[in-house]
């Protein structure tokens, strides 16, 4: 048994599968697909992991193998190699059910990741990608609250119950996004955000094999971001926020 596999309730992977762009025209749904960037092509194969290792009719063999894969994945996510709305999938369908198991869990150890991930993500989408990409993030991917899944109400309980101990946690996971950043200690390609907005559907909609990205802040302007990233993850993750 695969050493992080061996802690998982397997049905719990069951909860990711891709979906393709959808665009309305003409008050219709028009299904699209978008050319992929490496780190959606990462992720496609990720939640084809979690399928085949949640799927009965899948033979021991399939079911190993994908283990095995599943669990390198994990790996590189611990080393910060996947991007920040990869990890936050990560955290739902493993490392949170993972740590619910412990009795008690400790919930303000999995707030402080999220909070860094949630920083560290903000941060990426505000320095490249433009407002329809931000909404999308928010939005299609609810990237803020992603991680939280069946165990919403727990989360809200905790930063309700316990706001001091909440509010340090979150605290605690801006400031560990604050010195990945400062140390230059990011192992995934921040420019993520910019496959999500208009000019990615709009290059799909024209089924074309390569897409523009979105103007990118000058340098100049991303400690002031760093800022703002922190404002908001600080004042989300609250229990009149986190909903």
């Amino acid at each position: 048994m695969n050493k992080h596999i061996a802690y998982l309730a397997l049905g719990a992977l069951l909860g990711a599968l891709t979906m393709p762009h959808a665009a309305h025209a003409q008050g219709k749904v028009v299904q699209v697909q978008a050319p992929q960037d490496p780190w959606q092509v990462r992720r496609a194969e990720t939640r084809a992991m979690m399928k085949v290792i949640g799927d009965s009719n899948a033979s021991q063999a399939q079911r190993a193998s994908a283990m095995h894969d599943f669990d390198a994945r994990l790996t590189a996510a611990e080393k910060g190699q996947l991007t920040p709305v990869e990890s936050m999938e990560l955290l739902r369908v493993f490392y949170i059910p993972k740590e619910f198991q412990s009795k008690p869990p400790r919930i303000d150890t999995m707030l402080r990741a999220v909070a860094m991930q949630a920083t560290l993500g903000w941060y990426d989408a505000l320095r490249f990608a433009d407002a329809s990409g931000r909404a999308e993030i928010v939005d299609n991917e609810a990237f803020f609250t992603q991680a939280f899944g069946d165990n919403t109400q727990d989360f809200l309980q905790f930063m309700k119950d316990q706001p001091e101990q909440a509010a340090a946690a979150v605290k605690a996971g801006v400031q560990d996004a604050r010195d990945k950043i400062k140390a230059n200690d990011i192992g995934y390609d921040p420019h993520w955000p910019a496959s999500y907005g208009m000019l990615r559907m709009e290059c799909a909609m024209q089924n074309a094999k390569t897409c523009e990205n979105p103007k990118p802040q000058p340098t100049s302007a991303w400690p002031g971001l760093l800022d703002q990233a922190d404002q908001r993850v600080s004042s989300f993750y609250r229990a009149d926020k986190g909903k």
